[in-house]
């Protein structure tokens, strides 16, 4: 049936007011040209929210998931994240996704989830791309097929996303999903390390020191790889603890090689202000705590380049 005159008139306005409101609160949030002020925010995206304003909605919902402008609540964000969701806004599906994958406010779904993930990934949302390629990695949500795993990957490292490229960078070197290609595997690992992604630091130091088998294409270079591995162990983000561990072991490793112990310190992987031990004059460190720990580890190479360093003819 087709609106009246009255009707379309009144949506119009509901539209223009909306639109007004969403990007004030927008401005608040932010702190465009205004004050930073998350409860005002709020306010003004639960208004636009109201009148049915789907960008408003997802930002609202995003506000009780992270608790900025009033108490966090996991339901109300899953409840506004849905109604901006099916008015077709890729992000909240992306973070609708995300909650019924997760259970967060709403019972776990992986099925659902799956479907908004696919959804925000058809409008080009990387990150539901990653997703996907896990669920069919994991057969989460979706019957396991390492192939479409790959595929998802490969979409989303493609835009850019670091963790695809980590991901995929394993997947060619463990063939899953892919020809088996280490030298594939290091070009993704290098894109996402450069992008600062500590396990991709860690995947490409360990193979550039030795750690995996590699092929002509990848030559093994000491110094580069210690260097990607002091960068993960010096990654202080929490989602990339293990990594940074596994980095401190790998340099530990390597402690025997002139190489590595020269190019960062093998005690914590600093890279900047370091000392020269002063009986081999070769391995670095930051300082005293870093050189009496790893003095066992030490030891034995430093007194056999001391050696080395006096016996050599001046």
């Amino acid at each position: 049936m087709p609106l009246s005159r009255r009707d379309a008139k009144r949506r119009i306005a509901n539209a223009r007011s909306a639109e007004d409101t969403f990007s004030l609160g927008l401005r608040l949030y932010t702190g465009e040209m205004v004050p930073k002020d998350f409860v005002e925010a709020t306010q003004h995206f639960r208004a636009a929210a109201d009148l049915g304003h789907a960008l408003a909605q997802s930002m609202l919902g995003r506000s009780y998931s992270r608790g900025e402008g009033n108490d966090r609540d996991d339901e109300k964000a899953a409840h506004w994240f849905r109604l901006s969701a099916d008015q077709g806004f890729a992000v909240a599906q992306y973070d609708l996704g995300e909650r019924l994958f997760a259970g967060l406010g709403v019972a776990v779904n992986h099925v659902e989830a799956v479907r908004y993930y696919r959804l925000a990934a058809d409008q080009g949302v990387f990150q539901a791309m990653h997703n996907l390629g896990t669920c069919y990695s994991l057969g989460q949500g979706v019957q396991q097929d390492y192939y479409e795993g790959a595929r998802y990957y490969c979409l989303a490292a493609n835009m850019g996303c670091a963790r695809a490229q980590c991901v995929l960078g394993h997947r060619y070197l463990s063939g899953q999903g892919v020809l088996l290609d280490v030298g594939e595997a290091a070009r993704w690992w290098r894109l996402s390390a450069d992008q600062g992604n500590a396990g991709a630091q860690l995947s490409l130091g360990a193979l550039l020191v030795g750690d995996f088998t590699g092929d002509a294409r990848v030559p093994t270079d000491l110094r580069a790889g210690a260097k990607l591995l002091a960068s993960a162990a010096q990654c202080v983000e929490p989602q990339y603890a293990a990594a940074r561990l596994q980095a401190l072991e790998a340099l530990l490793r390597h402690a025997d090689k002139r190489e590595v112990v020269g190019a960062c310190c093998i005690g914590c992987g600093a890279t900047h202000r370091l000392k020269r031990c002063a009986k081999c004059d070769n391995a670095r460190f930051c300082g005293m705590a870093c050189m009496q720990q790893m003095w066992p580890t030490h030891k034995r190479c430093c007194k056999k380049w001391a050696a080395q360093r006096d016996d050599a003819p001046e």
